[in-house]
């Protein structure tokens, strides 16, 4: 498949446009387009460029939001796709990422988790309120390296702690970092629990991200 293919589909990403990202991703599996080229010269080159204009104060959350929205519906049928034929796309590393119980705030993790995925990390967003057992679930089901919890409010972040102590009791604290998010999360809090970084803002979980894992 030619640029011009993959440059469209960039497109659509950073215009918000997931009818057309849809229609774009089918044509272009039809057509024998690589599903994992289709991820990583289209829709990641999309939102990591969504992302760098948000961060440059360019475009605002909305954008960023539709974009993260379109990343994730195009990925979910090349995933599909990808997986069906029994290969894998190469990654940095595997990262579960959720919104702990008691919170069912979507937006900021979403957009978290659609740029770690663009920046080539294998991500599982394991949606909102989210209890202690589904984020061990979910770690063991995907041999997460990396696991991401977010919450807005300032309740919840109990559950964090919790989520932590529960992965020393079953050995899984040696294996798996942990980051937080989120408004109320500080560094203190972090270092409090016993998290291994806070992500502030997407790019910031890139960066926190690959730290953790040692990948320059």
């Amino acid at each position: 498949m030619d640029k011009g293919y993959f440059d469209k589909l960039a497109q659509t990403v950073i215009d918000g446009e997931v009818e057309e990202c849809v229609e774009l991703v089918k044509e272009g599996l039809e057509k024998g387009v690589d599903p994992v080229e289709a991820i990583e010269k289209g829709l990641a080159r999309g939102i990591m460029k969504v992302g760098d204009d948000f961060g440059a104060g360019v475009v605002f959350l909305p954008e960023l939001i539709m974009a993260a929205d379109v990343m994730k519906q195009g990925t979910q049928i090349l995933d599909e796709k990808i997986r069906a034929a029994g290969t894998a796309r190469k990654t940095l590393g595997s990262i579960v990422i959720g919104t702990v119980k008691g919170d069912i705030h979507d937006i900021g993790k979403s957009v978290v988790a659609a740029v770690l995925q663009a920046n080539g990390f294998d991500v599982a967003d394991i949606g909102i309120d989210v209890p202690v057992d589904g984020f061990l679930k979910a770690v063991r089901d995907q041999g997460a390296d990396v696991l991401g919890m977010s919450t807005l409010l300032t309740l919840p972040l109990q559950v964090m702690g919790e989520v932590i102590e529960r992965m020393k009791e079953e050995g899984l604290r040696d294996r798996v970092r942990v980051m937080v998010g989120g408004c109320p999360v500080t560094q203190e809090f972090a270092e409090e629990i016993g998290a291994d970084a806070v992500g502030f803002d997407a790019a910031d979980a890139v960066k926190k991200a690959k730290s953790l894992l040692d990948i320059a």
